[in-house]
C-alpha cells in the first residue's frame, strides 16, 4: 500500500505547495515476469525429471505434470486479478463562516447513497454522504475561490483489490462530548485529546467494472486501553464509477454527535470543519 500526501494552503490570497512521500510504492512483479518464472521453473522440474532414475521416472512424470499444472493455473489467476486501485482523497479544511461558502454545493450532493447497514444510526451519527455528479469538481473549485483561509490536502492510497486502507482526517478532537447510538455507546465523554481520526477504506474491483467502496469511521487510540473505536455500525458500501467522486461532509450544529467529533477540530481557539472527498481510479 502506497500513500502519499499534496497540501495546498490558501491564506487571503497567499499560495503554498509541498509534496512529501510518506512511504514507497512497493515494486511487484507483472504479469510477464510471472510467466517468465512459471516457464522457468517448469523447465527446471522438466530437466529434473530427466535425470530420475527409470524406476520411478513414470511417477514422477506424473507428479511433475500435476505441479506445472497447478503453477500455471496458479499464475494465470494471479493474472487475473487485474490492475490495483488508486483511491484519491481530499480534505478540505475551513472555517465554520467559510464553510457555508460550499455547503449549499454539497448538500445537493447527499442522499444519492443508500446506506447498507444501519442508515437510523448514520442519521443520527449527523454524517452525510453522496456521490456527485460530472460537474462537482469543477463546482467546487469554484466555491474554493470564495474562501478566506483553507487547508486543502490530497492523500494517496493504492490498495490491491479487496485490501483495506486508512486515510488520517486529524490527531485531536474539539468536542468534550459526543453520542454514538451504536451497539455499545449511548455517550462518550472525551479524554484523549491526541487520540486520531480516520477513514477506513477497502476497495473491491467489480466484474462490471464499477468500484466498490466499504467506508468504516475509526478513533484511532481512543479507548481506556489505547485501543481503536472502528465505528462498524457506521460503515457503508459505496459502488462509483472510475474517477467519479464521493462525498463525506456531516450535520456538525449539535456538537455533540460523531460528524463533530469526526470532522471538527480547533486551532487557534477557532473551530474548523473538514469536507472529505473520496475518488477511486484503475491504477
Amino acid at each position: 500500500m502506497a500513500v502519499e500526501i499534496k497540501k495546498k494552503w490558501i491564506v487571503r490570497g497567499g499560495n503554498f505547495n509541498g509534496l512529501h512521500l510518506l512511504r514507497p510504492t512497493p515494486s511487484g512483479y507483472n504479469s510477464a515476469m510471472i510467466k517468465c518464472l512459471t516457464l522457468t521453473l517448469c523447465v527446471c522440474l522438466l530437466l529434473a525429471g530427466c535425470i530420475t532414475s527409470p524406476s520411478s521416472s513414470r511417477n514422477h512424470h506424473e507428479r511433475v505434470s500435476r505441479e506445472i499444472a497447478e503453477i500455471l493455473a496458479k499464475a494465470e489467476q494471479d493474472d487475473s486479478i487485474g490492475d490495483n486501485i488508486k483511491i484519491t482523497v481530499n480534505l478540505l479544511t475551513t472555517s465554520v463562516t467559510d464553510y457555508f461558502a460550499i455547503n449549499a454545493l454539497t448538500q445537493r450532493v447527499y442522499g444519492d447513497v443508500t446506506i447498507t447497514n444501519r442508515p437510523e444510526i448514520f442519521t443520527e451519527s449527523g454524517l452525510q454522504i453522496g456521490v456527485a455528479g460530472e460537474n462537482f469538481r469543477a463546482q467546487l473549485d469554484i466555491a474554493k475561490r470564495k474562501l478566506k483561509s483553507s487547508q486543502d490536502s490530497e492523500i494517496f492510497l493504492v490498495l490491491a483489490d479487496g485490501a483495506s486502507g486508512s486515510i488520517n482526517i486529524g490527531k485531536e478532537i474539539a468536542v468534550p462530548r459526543f453520542f454514538y447510538f451504536g451497539r455499545w455507546y449511548n455517550g462518550i465523554d472525551y479524554e484523549f485529546r491526541r487520540a486520531g481520526r480516520s477513514l477506513e477504506i477497502t476497495a473491491r474491483k467489480l466484474p462490471s467494472g464499477l468500484i466498490e467502496m466499504e467506508l468504516t469511521p475509526v478513533f484511532s487510540r481512543f479507548l481506556n486501553d489505547g485501543g481503536d473505536l472502528e465505528m462498524t455500525e457506521l460503515s457503508t458500501t459505496v459502488t462509483a464509477r472510475p474517477d467519479q467522486t464521493l462525498v463525506i461532509g456531516g450535520d456538525t450544529s449539535s456538537g455533540e454527535n460523531v460528524a463533530s467529533a469526526m470532522l471538527g477540530y480547533r486551532k487557534m481557539g477557532e473551530m474548523r470543519e473538514t469536507l472529505i472527498t473520496v475518488t477511486p481510479h484503475i491504477k
